[in-house]
């Protein structure tokens, strides 16, 4: 094959990183069997379709920036999942959905990955499985505040993958809503003749993980050839990891490994909890009624310092709210790091030529993934307390006479507590004697496509149907009712349960309980709470297209047009106990919660469905050929398209269009651009949501307001946080968010160096009126803030003033204020969001100098800048700290320059070196993830600089590297194209770099695997 065809397919490809040859190159590629017995095109000759364009067979491949990874590419991943694929795409941002993000059910949990491009945010990624939309998974969670959903990259099997192409540009013009930031297509493997076995075995050094990998796949023609039928499965188990056996994941006190830096003794890093088997409470008398001399009091070990009161068994009570850290909770104690998890993927693929002009198609697949692992106990609210009546056994101050009469074994001596005793709140405490929490999530997903798809004339066609599921199960293990377990903790019989026996008062307390309840006393209050999801995507298009519709001078002007009907439903239906249904009223106090799962805010059942029709025009315009001999114009091409969406649930049009062109100057010397709009609909959870309510601990501005002026405290800044309810909802009111991209490139393929293409590209994105919060934080800034000019913020409601309030804001600068009741924060269309950066691209396929064939990829992704604009509210805050109105204390965040912040690392790369030589293969394969930074996480002492950042915490980059060598063998035994391949991952063993974050490292940019040994066995028949 000659240089000049290699060059103009890696052009097709847009230059980019592992972007590889398409299938017809593979002769100059590093060899591989699935290669060899596996076509790609569709059974009617047509060329191969690249994302971006829906015209077939039209030569507008130079005209888009696309990542296509191949079969060689996915074997330099060595991904186990499809998320490691992603993963792998300097284009692909953090990753949110994953299994690390575990600690709430209100997450996506399990074997989950989502998919965000250039981190413009999950959702805003379409996915595409041969051309088609994926059904969303059911989870969904909460980012910046609001509900966001993904297709799960994971249901994506590496193994029956013949290529993912990346169009890395906004393309909601040809594919509709969601292509805000690109489009991900995943072509699966077709047409097979043959088939071949696969097995795999990986073990990550120095733990206790390990997984085993079995593919397979068959294919055959039959009917005289006209018909090919095709069948892939895969099955995937992986035994888990504990978090004991990283040292970053091992402990959430990570003092130690900040030892030598700047951060060193910061206490930031350690985040032991203060819910912990040492309980916190709150005695319902006088301060003086106690020789605590306090009405809250915490339990330590008697060897502490503070002790004010002896409870015995090596326990006191020390005064105040807020345990010591030395004896707060490791929350990592018998949690699981990585998920003992077992996948199974199916797929058929049939095809059909009813005539030569006329071909049906088929595809089938069928993914199922179950995961388990634990994560830390249940424990309560702050906002939510519980009671502990004085009538309860194990009550320390409780009546001195049990009510069968006995006299209580339990009463401590030496208060002046009446002989009736005293009620008790428990406003910290975490059942560690029930055990870890458990999690398992079992996930199916079925896809069905059926269609037609020929020609008449000139013309193209393509209509399809597709109907897919998934449902999901998240059940929840070791957890905690608030009415059972009050109940058995107000029992005033020796069986009743004992807050106030502590953990372990020898060694370490943070480290589990030494003293729990008996298992007969727990197991009655023991329960399992669920969250059961489902999602249904039903599409039905037609499609054709003419890539010689007309003649001109500059070639054949391409056209294509489709309309699409889709209808999309969810639902999200949860455990009786978390949805209103079953409720709980404190026996003692009276206050009532909607939730009676310790430690869960109430969420209600959820659903919702949408209908959608959208129709699309695209025309490729050749407008200079070279045939034309027009000085420094080889040729110009102009790509036209439009596209319109209507929304029936919100009732919301959208009509988008895009314009791109390429510009050969000379041969060799290529200029590329696009300007598009686009759309992404509010999601079905923001639309439907009928009111969620969360409890977070915030700093009610307004009463510490009042304290500073009354010279109680010093300033907001020591504002003492508090349990705050905030309510959000969703409407049908939302409008679309809109963006507009720019896409601008430079394509160099010297002719001194045949077979090598460079790329630059930049690109710029507008995202307008994004979907989201006000958030309760800032409606209670905002309160103060219109509060201090005369006005209130009505989101925050609050209670009548009380008298002690009104002493309180008597002689400031404020009216009386009530504490606040709930926060009212809707889904709203606020901020504005402008996002821009560079994309790099190497691809060389060296010329065979008879020492083997040599393939480069390289592609690399530079995020300039990510600029979040303010909304009017946001503004009148910030405005409001400008003016001097407001306190400097009050920090409006999420706002500005928020690159680096919390992941979007301003570089990303991924390069690849494939060598081979007969038998013999060689790969190098490397993956880069630039620095950021971590907002939680502040210097104890500010330096100043001129970088606001300069105080937070530096996340290391993280450079990983993989090696893989394979032996074919080549004869003619039975075990002709048997291949073994040994490969490591992350050769160098590099640890996630340390961050902030639950388990060490930031999951969604970084992996806990370290060094992983990888032998596989393949053999084609």
């Amino acid at each position: 094959m000659s240089t000049r065809l290699l060059g103009r397919l890696a052009l097709m490809c847009g230059g980019s990183l592992i972007a590889a040859t398409a299938v017809n190159a593979q002769d100059n590629a590093a060899p591989d069997a699935a290669a060899e017995v596996t076509t790609d095109a569709p059974r009617l000759e047509r060329e191969i379709i690249v994302t971006g364009t829906q015209i077939q067979g039209a030569k507008i491949n130079d005209v888009l920036p696309v990542t296509v990874v191949d079969e060689i590419d996915i074997q330099n991943i060595a991904g186990a999942s499809g998320d490691d694929l992603f993963r792998a795409i300097p284009q692909a941002g953090g990753v949110a959905f994953n299994e690390q993000n575990d600690v709430s059910q209100n997450n996506a949990r399990g074997d989950v990955a989502s998919i965000n491009l250039r981190d413009l945010g999950t959702g805003n990624t379409l996915v595409l499985i041969n051309g088609r939309r994926m059904v969303l998974s059911p989870g969904f969670q909460t980012e910046l505040l609001v509900p966001v959903v993904s297709a799960d990259a994971n249901e994506i099997a590496p193994g029956s993958v013949r290529r993912l192409e990346v169009l890395r540009d906004g393309a909601s013009a040809i594919y509709g809503a969601d292509a805000v930031a690109g489009v991900v297509n995943t072509v699966l493997r077709g047409n097979r003749k043959g088939g071949f076995v696969e097995a795999e075995w990986r073990g990550s050094e120095g733990t206790s993980l390990y997984s085993t990998i079995f593919n397979g796949g068959y294919g055959f023609d039959f009917a005289e050839g006209r018909a090919n039928l095709t069948f892939y499965g895969s099955y995937f188990h992986e035994n888990g990891m504990p978090s004991s056996e990283r040292p970053y994941s091992a402990d959430d006190n990570r003092l130690p490994l900040v030892e030598g830096t700047d951060f060193e003794g910061d206490t930031q890093f350690n985040n032991r909890n203060t819910f912990g088997p040492f309980g916190q409470f709150d005695i319902q008398a006088p301060n003086n009624a106690t020789p605590i001399r306090d009405d809250d009091f915490y339990l330590q070990p008697s060897s502490f310092p503070g002790c004010r009161l002896d409870f015995g068994d090596g326990l006191c009570a020390r005064n105040g709210t807020t345990p010591t850290p030395d004896v707060r909770y490791n929350r990592a104690f018998g949690t699981t790091l990585i998920s003992e998890k077992t996948r199974y993927n199916a797929a058929a693929l049939f095809s059909y030529e009813l005539s030569n002009s006329l071909e049906a198609y088929f595809e089938g697949t069928y993914f199922r993934s179950e995961s388990s692992r634990n994560i830390t106990p249940a424990a309560i609210l702050s906002a939510v307390p519980v009671g502990i009546s004085r009538n309860a056994y194990w009550n320390p101050f409780g009546a001195t006479t049990l009510p069968d009469g006995t006299a209580n074994p339990n009463r401590l001596a030496g208060t002046s507590i009446p002989a009736g005793g005293a009620d008790l709140i428990m406003e910290r405490y975490r059942f560690v004697d029930v055990g870890p929490r458990t999690v398992d999530v079992d996930k199916d997903t079925y896809r069905l496509v059926g269609g037609l798809r020929g020609n008449f004339g000139a013309w193209d066609f393509d209509t399809g149907f597709v109907y897919s599921e998934a449902k999901l199960t998240d059940l929840e293990g070791n957890r905690v009712s608030l009415t059972l377990m009050q109940e058995a903790i107000n029992r005033s019989t020796p069986d009743a349960y004992n807050p106030f026996n502590g953990g372990c008062v020898t060694g370490d307390p943070g480290q589990g309980d030494c003293t729990p309840n008996p298992q007969s006393v727990i197991d009655p209050f023991v329960i399992d709470v669920f969250r059961r999801g489902g999602t249904t995507l039903a599409l039905a298009d037609f499609k054709v297209s003419n890539s010689s519709l007309l003649a001109l001078p500059g070639g054949d002007v391409g056209i294509a047009a489709g309309i699409e009907w889709r209808r999309e439903t969810f639902f999200d239906d949860r455990d009786p106990r978390l949805d209103g249904t079953i409720t709980w009223t404190d026996s003692v106090t009276g206050v009532f919660n909607e939730s009676d799962v310790a430690g869960t805010s109430p969420s209600p059942d959820t659903s919702g469905a949408r209908q959608v029709w959208s129709a699309f025009a695209e025309a490729f315009v050749p407008l200079v050929s070279e045939d034309m001999d027009i000085p420094l114009i080889e040729s110009l091409n102009l790509q036209l398209a439009g596209r319109m969406e209507h929304f029936a649930d919100i009732n919301e049009t959208a009509v988008v269009p895009r314009v791109a062109a390429s510009w050969m100057v000379i041969p060799g010397i290529s200029f590329r651009g696009a300007w598009s709009q686009g759309f992404r609909a509010p999601n079905l959870v923001q639309v439907n949501d009928a009111g969620t309510t969360r409890s977070n601990t915030r700093d009610d501005f307004v009463i510490c307001q009042a304290q500073v002026e009354k010279g109680i405290i010093d300033d907001l800044g020591v504002c003492p946080g508090a349990g705050v309810i905030s309510f959000r909802s969703g409407t049908d009111q939302l409008e679309p968010e809109d963006s507009t991209s720019i896409n601008l490139g430079l394509v160099l393929e010297p002719r001194f160096l045949p077979g090598l293409t460079l790329t630059a590209d930049y690109w710029r994105v507008k995202q307008r009126g994004l979907v989201g919060t006000f958030g309760d934080d800032n409606a209670i800034a905002l309160d103060l803030l219109r509060r201090l000019t005369g006005g209130v913020n009505p989101n925050v409601v609050r209670a009548a003033p009380t008298q002690e309030e009104i002493d309180l804001f008597a002689g400031t600068s404020l009216s009386p204020a009530g504490e606040i009741l709930f926060v009212d924060d809707p889904y709203l269309n606020l901020d504005s969001r402008v996002s821009k950066g560079w994309d790099f691209g190497l691809l060389y396929n060296v010329p065979d100098f008879g020492i083997g064939k040599f393939r480069l990829r390289f592609n690399a992704a530079r995020l300039d800048s990510f600029v979040q604009s303010a909304g009017p509210d946001a503004q009148e805050l910030i405005d409001g700290v400008a003016s001097g109105v407001l306190p400097p204390e009050v920090v409006v965040g999420g706002l500005g320059e928020v690159l680096e912040l919390d992941g979007r690392p301003k570089w990303r790369f991924s390069g690849s070196v494939n060598w081979d030589t007969g038998p013999v293969d060689l790969s190098l394969f490397a993956n880069y993830v630039g620095e950021v930074w971590n907002t939680s996480v502040t210097r104890d002492n500010p330096i100043v600089s001129d970088n606001p950042n300069a105080n937070l915490f530096r996340v290391n980059d993280f450079l990983t590297i993989n090696a893989a060598v394979a032996y074919t063998i080549d004869n003619d035994t039975a075990l002709d194209g048997t291949r073994l391949r040994f490969g490591i991952n992350n050769l160098f063993d590099k640890d996630p770099p340390l961050a902030d974050e639950t388990y060490g490292y930031l999951s969604a940019l970084h992996t806990p695997r370290g060094r992983v040994f990888r032998v596989e066995l393949r053999k084609p028949f």
